[in-house]
C-alpha cells in the first residue's frame, strides 16, 4: 500500500499553461481524503510554488529548490535547508558567466539577478516572485556573504547549447548539477537532490521507501524517481527518464498525475500507457 505520493510541478502536475487541470485536482483531493500524504517536489522557489500548494490543500511540507528546502506551507516551519555557501556560489557564477549563462540566485526566497534581461522576463512570465537587480553578483555576494538556495543558470532561450564538459566537471567537484530542460542548469549544494529530500520527508513520517510514489518529467527528477518504491515518468519526459522509471504515465497535458492516482491508488480501470 502506497502512503506517500510526491509529484514534480512544471511538466508534471502543471500543464503547458502552468495550470493544474480539474481532473488532477479532483484525483489529488480524493487521494488525500483516503489518508495518503501528498506534496510537491519542485525546482521552483517556495514562494512560487505556494499558490499551487494551497490550491490543492496539500497535507505535507513542500520540497522546493530541487530539494534544498523542505518547508511547511501553513506554519512556515523549515524542516531542512541546505544552501550553497558564498565561496562555492562565486566559484560557479564565474565559470557559468564565462560560458554565456544568465544567473539567477535565490536568497531568503527572493530572486537576485545582475540586471533585467529577456531571460529574466521569460522566467518571471511563469513565476510571480520578487526580483532584485543588484549588478555584479560576485561582488554582491562578496559584500553580503549571502548563501543561496540554488543557482539557476539560464541558457540561450531560443538556441540552447550544452555546457562545456570541463566546466561541468569543475563545478561538479564542489556542487550538484542537474537540468530542468531547455538547456538550463539547476545547481545546488553538494548532496542536495529531490531524491534525498524525499528520503528525508519519508523518514519524517516513518514511511518505508517501497511505500513511496514519485513522478517527474526531467533530469532533476531522476533522483526521486529512482528513490521511490514506484518511480514514474511523465509521457512528455525524455527517454532517459522513462528508462529509469518503473512506469510511464500520460503527458502533463493529458492529466498524467490523475492517471497515476486512478491506477495505483484508487484502483480504477485505466488505459495502459
Amino acid at each position: 500500500m502506497y502512503k506517500l505520493f510526491v509529484t514534480d510541478a512544471d511538466g508534471s502536475l502543471l500543464n503547458s499553461n502552468s495550470e493544474i487541470s480539474d481532473k488532477n485536482k479532483e484525483a489529488i483531493k480524493e487521494v488525500i481524503s483516503r489518508g495518503v500524504i501528498f506534496t510537491i517536489a519542485t525546482g521552483r522557489m517556495f514562494s512560487s510554488i505556494l499558490p499551487y500548494a494551497h490550491e490543492l490543500n496539500i497535507n505535507a511540507p513542500v520540497i522546493s529548490y530541487n530539494g534544498a528546502l523542505i518547508k511547511d506551507i501553513y506554519t512556515k516551519k523549515v524542516y531542512y535547508y541546505s544552501p550553497i555557501q558564498t565561496e562555492d556560489a562565486i566559484f560557479a557564477i564565474r565559470l557559468l558567466k564565462e560560458s554565456g549563462y544568465h544567473i539567477n540566485l535565490y536568497i531568503d526566497d527572493e530572486l537576485y539577478v545582475e540586471e533585467i534581461t529577456d531571460r529574466v522576463e521569460w522566467y518571471l512570465s511563469f513565476n510571480n516572485v520578487t526580483v532584485n537587480a543588484v549588478g555584479n553578483l560576485e561582488e554582491f555576494l562578496k559584500k553580503t556573504g549571502s548563501v543561496t538556495a540554488k543557482i539557476y543558470a539560464l541558457n540561450d532561450i531560443k538556441n540552447p547549447i550544452s555546457i562545456d564538459a570541463e566546466i561541468y566537471d569543475e563545478i561538479s567537484k564542489r556542487l550538484t548539477i542537474s537540468s530542468s530542460g531547455g538547456g538550463h542548469l539547476e545547481i545546488n549544494a553538494k548532496g542536495v537532490s529531490k531524491g534525498n529530500a524525499l528520503k528525508t520527508l519519508a523518514n519524517m513520517y516513518s514511511i518505508k521507501r517501497e511505500q513511496v510514489v514519485a513522478i517527474g518529467d526531467n533530469l532533476n527528477d531522476l533522483s526521486m524517481i529512482e528513490y521511490a518504491g514506484l518511480g514514474i515518468a511523465m509521457g512528455n519526459a525524455p527517454d532517459i527518464v522513462k528508462i529509469k522509471a518503473d512506469y510511464t504515465t500520460l503527458s502533463n497535458d493529458e492529466d498524467g498525475v490523475a492517471h497515476v492516482i486512478d491506477k495505483f491508488f484508487l484502483n480504477k480501470k485505466t488505459v495502459a500507457v
